[in-house]
């Protein structure tokens, strides 16, 4: 074995959304025990100020020439241990338990993304974050919404059509928190008596999608569906509970024990009275 190759950092391609990219992060202690690694991604900025991982680089593609054997020359690795292309897709296991047996990583119980915020960025953020007060995150609509035009009908699985039920209910019992709007002016029409700080609309200071990760840390708690909010409020360090709406995928999949995970009454789409998630959701925060 040649020393400076094994010096070497390894390098794991990730794909897909923001949601699976944060859960990669629940492996980064155990995979850079013995070895530095870089990530080629397509969220760089999620791992970009982690001091685990020596480089964020954007997920790009390749061609088989001699100038993509130079780049990956400077790695020791080249990991591509793809969920969505294995035999997870039968739904018997956790993601977080594949890619710990890809990897032939110790078994672990926590689940529960790992992630480093940007500091720099929270400080510039703390002000504002203070003036809101108390507030609960809500995510009722999610995925790849940013590309679609006709969201609601392409993703009837995953998104809640019900949320303003929830949020008048949470209006009732919670007079003094603020609630604040996760997701894309395409999602879903406004939601009354919400606040949306996102990077398509609201208050211009949240400039991106990634800076709810830094809400999740001051959030009291969260309402979300299968998408990036419940993973974002679930980080280890944030020590978040929240309640987490199922409608097609599973929680044994994707979900995190110490939410309240309700599954639809109908397995197509995401179909849970909103008495019902408000009741749950009081129930959460009181316990």
């Amino acid at each position: 074995m040649n020393m400076q190759q094994d010096n070497l950092p390894d390098i794991h391609i990730l794909e897909g959304g923001v949601g699976k990219h944060l859960q990669f992060t629940s492996l980064l202690d155990d995979l850079t025990v013995l070895k530095k690694i870089c990530i080629m991604s397509a969220w760089p900025e999620l791992f970009k100020h982690d001091k685990r991982v020596a480089l964020s680089t954007p997920l790009h593609i390749l061609p088989l020439h001699d100038h993509t054997h130079t780049f990956f020359n400077n790695y020791w690795n080249v990991f591509y241990n793809e969920p969505y292309r294995s035999n997870f897709l039968k739904g018997d296991c956790h993601i977080i338990d594949y890619w710990r047996q890809m990897y032939d990583l110790p078994d672990n119980d926590d689940k529960r993304p790992n992630f480093s915020i940007n500091e720099r960025r929270e400080k510039e953020l703390e002000k504002d974050i203070m003036k809101l007060g108390k507030f609960i995150l809500v995510q009722f609509t999610g995925g790849q919404a940013a590309k679609m035009e006709n969201y609601d009908s392409e993703n009837h699985g995953r998104n809640y059509n019900q949320g303003q039920e929830v949020v008048n209910l949470l209006r009732e019992a919670l007079p003094g928190v603020n609630i604040i709007v996760f997701g894309h002016d395409n999602e879903q029409e406004p939601l009354l008596n919400t606040m949306a700080f996102n990077n398509f609309g609201g208050n211009p200071k949240f400039v991106d999608k990634i800076d709810f990760m830094i809400l999740a840390k001051y959030c009291v708690s969260f309402i979300s569906i299968d998408s990036s909010l419940q993973h974002m409020c679930s980080n280890k360090p944030f020590n978040k509970k929240g309640v987490v709406l199922w409608g097609t995928s599973k929680p044994e999949m994707f979900g995190y024990t110490q939410n309240k995970n309700l599954i639809s009454d109908y397995p197509y789409c995401v179909e849970i009275d909103p008495k019902k998630i408000v009741d749950e959701f009081l129930n959460q925060e009181m316990s």
